[in-house]
């Protein structure tokens, strides 16, 4: 069976005690895990992380990842001291990942998260994250870490658009342990349909995050939600079902993110409501 897990930066932008207190409040609305975020690795103590980890396996839930590289830690820019940092902070985020036992690290993993460069990717730059991209999968590998490369939209990346685009790049780098994470709020922009990508990624989808159009509550808003777990239920997919939302603006959350309103009447409506939409979904197409 699928399992449903929530963001933290449903709440927090933060990764503090406070984080940890928000792991008791998941477990009370019903989720089977929380979606950590990694902010700058190098500030993130190991001992904290097994703290987080402790508390996780104290109250039954489990847990993923998120990430994101930022300009200065590109992994397809032209400087190769940038790439070199981006590789740093990459395998940095997987030994967290590694402490934490997460069972997927996902997120912008492959270049630069910002609004754009003016221009379409290039092919050097795509070589350039294969090639890296399946060094740090061996690494990952040797830690039992799966990476999920996130599809997200033309206005916040200009490198993974499409999930045929995720879907390439995870088949070229060849590693089993890179899958392809779709998020319906990015498809809700870039795709057709929900229903022909998720059947096309296939095996190739890790990683899912189901998310309002506004990214305000699941089952709101214009998503085909029959589309989404038809295609879903058609590949046999048992990876996570996990909401991110951002109900108002955080400080900290990248600018892309823009929300600058309240989703919703306060910050628990969305999960609350979310959740027993999301396991309703599940359950109706045997997900």
């Amino acid at each position: 069976m699928s399992k449903v897990g929530i963001h933290l930066l449903t709440w927090t932008p933060t990764l503090d005690d406070h984080a940890v207190d928000l792991f008791r409040k998941a477990k009370d609305m019903g989720f089977d895990g929380v979606e950590i975020f990694l902010p700058d690795p190098l500030n993130i103590k190991f001992a904290f992380v097994r703290k987080l980890r402790a508390e996780l396996d104290r109250l039954g839930l489990e847990c993923t990842g998120s990430a994101g590289l930022q300009r200065n830690e590109n992994l397809v820019d032209d400087d190769p001291e940038i790439r070199k940092r981006g590789m740093a902070y990459l395998k940095r985020f997987i030994d967290i990942s590694a402490d934490l036992r997460v069972e997927i690290l996902a997120g912008v993993l492959y270049g630069t998260f910002e609004m754009s460069v003016g221009r379409p990717r290039t092919e050097e730059e795509w070589n350039r994250a294969v090639q890296l991209l399946q060094e740090a999968a061996d690494y990952a590998k040797e830690k039992n870490v799966v990476l999920g490369l996130e599809v997200i939209n033309r206005y916040e990346t200009y490198f993974l658009n499409t999930a045929a685009d995720g879907t390439r790049l995870a088949r070229e780098i060849g590693r089993d342990n890179v899958k392809v994470h779709l998020d319906t709020y990015h498809m809700n922009i870039e795709e057709k349909d929900f229903y022909h990508p998720i059947v096309e990624t296939g095996s190739y989808l890790g990683h899912m995050h189901c998310c309002a159009n506004d990214r305000g509550v699941p089952g709101s808003g214009n998503i085909d939600w029959d589309q989404v777990f038809k295609g879903l239920a058609e590949i046999k997919y048992r990876g996570w079902l996990t909401i991110e939302t951002f109900v108002s603006h955080l400080e900290g959350v990248p600018v892309a993110s823009s929300v600058w309103r309240p989703l919703a009447k306060d910050a628990d409506e969305v999960p609350r409501k979310g959740c027993e939409f999301i396991r309703a979904k599940a359950k109706e197409y045997g997900l």
